[in-house]
């Protein structure tokens, strides 16, 4: 078999491998597998972190939650669709060449996309990815600020009404806040410091659209978020894996147990701490004046990079 016949069996391959996940792999026979395998709180809890399924959270979770500042991780966020977009690509590229785990990636991707019901922060994931793979394949370099840019754009003119969503501020803002991080060093309490940061830029938008925040969700987030990827992975790979040999999905599956548990568990106690949820009211003025003080923050901090550099 000469090499131009075998790429064209490894492109029809894929194809067909695209085209099967489509036709036969649905949402609910993913969350059929988790739902059958762990108990009740904690399969809802990841059927929402992984599948975006929304209709399983008892009201008193849902409000645990909500007041520990951590609402956000109940249900599907870019960080899960960077995962399944980069993990699919760069896993692929040795074996079947990056180009074609590009494609592959994008098409996988765009089914999970479906799945999860179009979220804001996913789609703006999903957009970013392809942009960013897109210039690979053109041998274009990457630029952040315009991807950004065109994304923003991109989602505007497809539906206006999404400039009206809170989400999509938010999503937009805890990225940027992420990458424009100007403490890049990995110290034991790296990770507080960067939900700190975030939660610094986020603030102004949580009290404009929903009034209320909690005073704990930087701690919260700290002590939790490092899961997210881990969960998205098992709740994937299990259901994935579930659906042809259900034995061994759900021992994967019973591998994110004590981490959904342990996710719970940080999430009642922290609820209960009433006095950190607090009520304020915030204005546009106050929510420019905020930035303003932010961008100045960042602005000064590169000029003393500059500074130390000459």
């Amino acid at each position: 078999m000469t090499k131009k016949q075998k790429n064209v069996l490894i492109s029809i391959g894929m194809f067909i491998g695209i085209i099967f996940i489509y036709k036969f792999i649905k949402k609910d026979s993913l969350t059929g597998v988790i739902f059958q395998t762990l108990p009740p709180r904690e399969a809802a809890l990841m059927a929402g972190m992984v599948f975006g399924d929304k209709n399983n959270f008892d009201k008193q979770t849902y409000y645990n939650f909500l007041n520990s500042g951590i609402i956000h991780i109940m249900v599907v966020s870019g960080t899960n669709m960077m995962l399944v977009f980069r993990g699919l690509v760069e896993r692929m590229a040795s074996l079947v060449g990056r180009k074609r785990a590009i494609i592959f990636g994008f098409g996988v991707s765009l089914i999970y996309l479906n799945w999860v019901g179009w979220e804001v922060p996913v789609l703006r994931a999903f957009l970013m990815m392809t942009i960013f793979y897109w210039a690979q394949l053109l041998g274009r370099k990457f630029n952040l600020t315009r991807a950004m840019i065109l994304i923003i754009l991109i989602m505007a003119v497809a539906d206006y009404r999404v400039l009206l969503s809170g989400s999509f501020y938010l999503s937009f803002v805890a990225f940027g806040a992420i990458t424009m991080n100007f403490f890049k060093e990995r110290r034991w309490w790296s990770d507080l410091w960067n939900s700190f940061w975030v939660n610094l830029w986020i603030f102004p938008i949580l009290v404009l659209f929903f009034g209320k925040i909690s005073l704990i969700s930087p701690i919260t987030n700290a002590l939790i978020l490092f899961l997210v990827e881990i969960v998205t992975i098992l709740g994937i790979l299990g259901g994935i894996v579930g659906l042809v040999v259900p034995i061994l999905g759900k021992l994967i599956l019973w591998i994110s147990l004590p981490l959904l548990k342990y996710i719970l568990y940080i999430v009642d106690g922290a609820a209960g701490i009433t006095i950190a949820n607090i009520e304020i009211k915030f204005n546009w003025v106050w929510l420019v004046g905020w930035y303003m003080i932010l961008i100045f923050l960042l602005l000064k901090n590169k000029e003393k990079s500059l500074i130390s550099k000459v």
